[in-house]
């Protein structure tokens, strides 16, 4: 076989071994058994493959490419299932584009996917976190690669990952009635988002157990700014609340700001919760108690899960939802007597 004729998928086949296996070891990703990489790269250099990615693209018609759809990526969780979602494609021999909404809405989600369908992308993952009509939307496209979705539909079969929001939320918000909080505010996120919903979800969910009545509720916009607001209007209200759950960490920049200038000490007068425990949140003041969840991790589950999908192997689960866990530090404290 002439050397310019060899494909990638030659190779496979002389080493028995799928296309995937081929590109991780061209790669030189760590996930793959030493066994297993030295036969490839016996079989590379027997036939005399040249590993030229535009040669693969073309003997394939792949772009040995994934595509990223998404929602604000300056926000601290997405860039980390962002970084995640590039390491591990980067690990199994494709590189990534991504695609962000410019609003929280179908048209928004759509156009991005037909920025990433008209680079050719082998895959998709799509972290829309809109209502939940949008999954099966967009499932009725036409030509669509094969998708991963972050965050759950529970009445959609989609492949599809999250971290246990409720979960998470209500592990906050029980920590609080542990330390004998009964008032407790909740400043969620975008208000038409269904993390949000899972966050108030997971929230009411802890209060109903012990028969306590939720207090002011205030939507945020998931940034330091809308946590900021959010508390000034909630002390403005005259609301009565010992403690605030906040649905993420950037947000609590504002919430602890807006709680500092109106001379309320925390956690001596408010205890203050959030959710993601992004990098900085152990060096707010005080350093920020928070629902842990790791989105790198979510990011690589979503290439595993898609990888799995787009070579047509069997998969045990079609929803996998991650574990989230408190972090507790300074910020909250028993309620003030």
């Amino acid at each position: 076989m002439k050397q310019s004729s060899v494909t990638l998928k030659d190779v496979a086949k002389t080493a028995g071994v799928s296309h995937q296996t081929v590109a991780r070891v061209v790669r030189k990703s760590p996930k793959v058994a030493e066994k297993t990489r030295i036969k490839v790269q016996q079989a590379i250099a027997d036939a005399g493959y040249l590993p030229n990615r535009m040669a693969q693209q073309l003997a394939r018609r792949q772009s040995l490419t994934l595509g990223f759809v998404s929602i604000n990526i300056s926000l601290h969780a997405i860039a980390k299932i962002a970084d995640g979602i590039r390491r591990e494609a980067l690990k199994q021999g494709f590189s990534l584009s991504i695609s962000m909404m410019n609003e929280l809405d179908q048209e928004s989600c759509n156009k991005a996917i037909d920025e990433l369908l008209g680079q050719q992308v082998d895959g998709l993952i799509i972290n829309t976190s809109i209502t939940h009509a949008t999954i099966k939307l967009i499932q009725e496209r036409e030509n669509l690669p094969p998708c991963v979705f972050i965050d759950f539909d529970k009445n959609n079969d989609a492949l599809q990952v999250s971290h246990d929001q409720v979960g998470g939320a209500s592990l906050a918000a029980q920590h609080l009635i542990d330390l004998g909080h009964r008032n407790i505010a909740l400043i969620n996120g975008a208000a038409n988002t269904c993390v949000a919903h899972w966050r108030e979800s997971g929230w009411l969910e802890s209060l109903s157990k012990v028969n306590i009545t939720p207090v002011n509720r205030m939507d945020g916009n998931w940034n330091a700014r809308s946590g900021y607001q959010a508390t000034l209007e909630l002390l403005d209200a005259e609301t009565d609340f010992t403690a605030i759950l906040v649905a993420n960490d950037e947000m609590c920049l504002g919430v602890l700001r807006a709680l500092n200038e109106r001379n309320i000490n925390v956690p001596q007068d408010v205890s203050v919760v959030g959710f993601d425990n992004h990098d900085d949140s152990e060096f707010y003041n005080p350093p920020l108690t928070t629902i842990d969840q790791n989105c790198h991790e979510l990011g690589e589950t979503a290439v595993t899960l898609l990888m799995q999908k787009m070579n047509s192997e069997q998969q045990s689960e079609s929803r996998v939802l991650l574990t989230t866990k408190l972090v507790k530090r300074q910020s909250s404290g028993p309620v003030k007597t």
